[in-house]
């Protein structure tokens, strides 16, 4: 489905993406990790559209989004690390702002978020309070389920997990499981070595800007040995040499 081939990305002279390239498989959940630093939000941002590679190219479908940014971002749902909603509006608010940005038929607006409100577990009551009042766990699956509004083909998750509760990062991994069911591909960013390895087919692991590994989840559970923690700092081991 997705095809990242030698991508490159400077900010002035530093080079925060060195070359890397990696393919996402239509239907799969698709990790990255990685340290702070290690190039995982701008190469995500990048995919999303929002910078341009300085070199190399993304593929989406076969199409290149380099040169038509338009093939990825009708089909792309994605949920940055901040907070993408207006707190001074409910939920259900936000979900008609978005409905409309994303340009969902008024027809078809209100059986989505529905559906979206059954998936998150949002029911009527909270729907109608305002964000603000929210948690930090619901605002952020609120903002996963207004990236869903659309149907997009592909979801991207920059670290949706941070700083919420155990309680409420299980209910987003769910949720974030669910979307494979439903044959949405999904690339989901984080640092949380434990949640990857739970939910993720296979995984992309980045240092300093390059891809040092990439493992699926049948390797880890035939090796009782070594988990993904291990073998992430075994491979940044091996690419310090």
């Amino acid at each position: 489905m997705l095809q990242v081939v030698q991508v490159e990305k400077y900010y002035k002279k530093n080079k925060a993406v060195d070359g890397i390239s990696f393919e996402v498989k239509a239907g799969e959940i698709f990790g990255l990790i990685g340290a702070n630093g290690a190039g995982k939000s701008t190469t995500i941002s990048m995919i999303a559209t929002i910078l341009k590679p300085d070199r190399g190219d993304i593929l989406f479908e076969g199409t290149s989004i380099i040169k038509k940014p338009s093939v990825i971002r009708k089909d792309l749902g994605y949920v940055p690390q901040e907070i993408a909603l207006y707190t001074t509006l409910t939920g259900l608010d936000n979900l008609l702002f978005w409905g409309n940005a994303y340009h969902v038929p008024k027809e078809k607006l209100s059986l989505r978020i529905k559906e979206i409100s059954d998936m998150i577990g949002f029911d009527e009551g909270i729907l109608k309070q305002k964000v603000s009042t929210y948690s930090g766990g619901m605002k952020r699956r609120l903002n996963i389920g207004a990236a869903l509004l659309h149907q997009p083909k592909l979801v991207v998750l920059d670290e949706p997990t941070v700083g919420i509760d155990i309680v409420a990062r299980n209910q987003i991994l769910d949720a974030i499981l669910k979307l494979k069911e439903m044959g949405i591909t999904v690339i989901y960013c984080g640092h949380y070595m434990e949640e990857v390895e739970k939910i993720c087919d296979r995984i992309c692991m980045l240092h300093n800007g390059k891809v040092i590994d990439i493992c699926n989840k049948e390797e880890l559970l035939t090796n009782k040995e070594i988990n993904l923690e291990n073998r992430y700092l075994q491979k940044i081991g091996q690419a310090n040499l």
